[in-house]
């Protein structure tokens, strides 16, 4: 996956990525990871992060992890149905976003779609600061259908 191309495309699709300063950092062997700098954009009233963009933050995973392993991304779309947040700690610095999912996984996904036209998932991401503080772990639930028709 080329991550400079997807990064720009993710940009250029939903601005409030280019806003925050999202950096696409990994999408190879199961491992997905995404950081936003602290910065005024992604700051609050009190100098740490904004809960929104932790929440971006972490919800991106998903459209990162469909967007390595769909096999007709054309086709299929992923979109959030409920994100939950359970912050731990202020974002004092950069915050990194890790998640997990397997070949193993996308083989199951890509099978679904092709046989029912639906895949929906569970995907939890662990937030973290430049000392890998927890600052936040993430659960959302993601759907993937044909939304364009």
């Amino acid at each position: 996956m080329d991550l400079v191309a997807f990064e720009a495309g993710a940009k250029k699709n939903c601005p409030i990525y280019e806003f925050l300063g999202l950096q696409v950092l990994e999408a190879e062997d199961g491992v997905f990871k995404a950081l936003i700098p602290n910065t005024k954009a992604s700051g609050n009233h009190i100098g740490i992060m904004h809960a929104g963009a932790l929440f971006s933050l972490g919800e991106f995973l998903g459209g990162l992890i469909t967007a390595r392993y769909l096999d007709n991304p054309r086709k299929f779309q992923p979109v959030v149905r409920d994100l939950k947040v359970d912050f731990k700690a202020p974002a004092m610095s950069n915050i990194t976003a890790t998640a997990y999912f397997t070949a193993e996984q996308a083989v199951e996904m890509n099978a679904k779609l092709e046989k029912t036209g639906k895949y929906d998932f569970q995907q939890k991401a662990v937030l973290t600061d430049e000392n890998g503080t927890v600052v936040a772990e993430t659960l959302g639930s993601y759907a993937l259908r044909n939304f364009l028709g």
